[in-house]
């Protein structure tokens, strides 16, 4: 194979015992250049940042950090670990319950239920035709019943956690702090309640004095009119012992 050049035009001759094939300038300006092996010992050219053979998470992250790429080391390093738990939807990390009440420990050795008497009546009406209108009812009644434990061990711990009471507190508080107003809606209405009472009162009590004033009124008409009666039944008296007096003189 032998180059020349004509009228200003590359020309490459291909001989008969030249097996590899020509590459085109085009094709091989484009094409990388394959790595050579190391010569004399050298040790082999490291890959370059963010070249790597294996593709699992960790190349891609270790890849994209090299490119300069912060979310997706952040995004990993947020990941849930494979032995963390799952919180609960809508509860904070480390979020405590405010009652917590354990048992660890509960034993029975024995429970009797007796019942006599049980009757059970059930009915259950449906309808279609206004939409749906479904009722069940049911009447039960118990004549006697008998409920006996025996042998109960049991071991309970109740917790109470006061911060969120706390935290209601001191909301409550600081709402009155920048609302003013509500203090002064409640007062007008504590005052307008002392105020119906009060008038209440003084109307019982001269409601009161009316009706004990009128008590006495009759009560003195009463009684004059029984010393009226007594003084009338007293001189009629006086004068028939007169009468009868005089005539046993005669």
């Amino acid at each position: 194979m032998h180059d020349h050049t004509e009228n200003g035009a590359h020309v490459t001759a291909r001989g008969p015992h030249d097996d590899a094939p020509e590459l085109d300038p085009t094709e091989a300006r484009g094409a990388p250049a394959e790595p050579q092996a190391p010569d004399d010992g050298e040790p082999a050219p490291q890959d370059a940042p963010g070249a790597y053979a294996d593709e699992d998470d960790g190349g891609a992250v270790q890849a994209a950090a090299d490119a300069g790429d912060d979310r997706v080391v952040a995004r990993e390093e947020n990941a849930p670990s494979a032995g963390t738990a799952a919180q609960p939807a809508g509860a904070a990390p480390g979020e405590a319950c405010d009652v917590f009440l354990d048992v660890p420990l509960l034993k029975v050795d024995e429970i009797d239920l007796e019942v006599e008497d049980l009757r059970a009546r059930v009915s259950l009406q449906a309808e279609v035709l206004d939409l749906l209108k479904l009722n069940v009812g049911a009447d039960v009644v118990l004549g006697r019943v008998h409920l006996g434990i025996s042998g109960v061990e049991a071991q309970a711990r109740l917790t109470v956690r006061l911060d969120n009471v706390a935290s209601i507190i001191n909301r409550v508080l600081t709402t009155l702090d920048r609302n003013p107003e509500i203090l002064r809606e409640l007062a007008r209405g504590v005052g307008s309640a002392v105020q119906d009472v009060g008038g209440g009162a003084r109307q019982a009590v001269g409601e009161l004095g009316t009706g004990a004033g009128r008590a006495v009124e009759d009560v003195g008409r009463g009684a004059g009119s029984a010393v009226e009666d007594v003084g009338r039944g007293a001189g009629s008296a006086v004068e028939d012992v007169g009468r009868g007096a005089a005539t046993h003189v005669l």
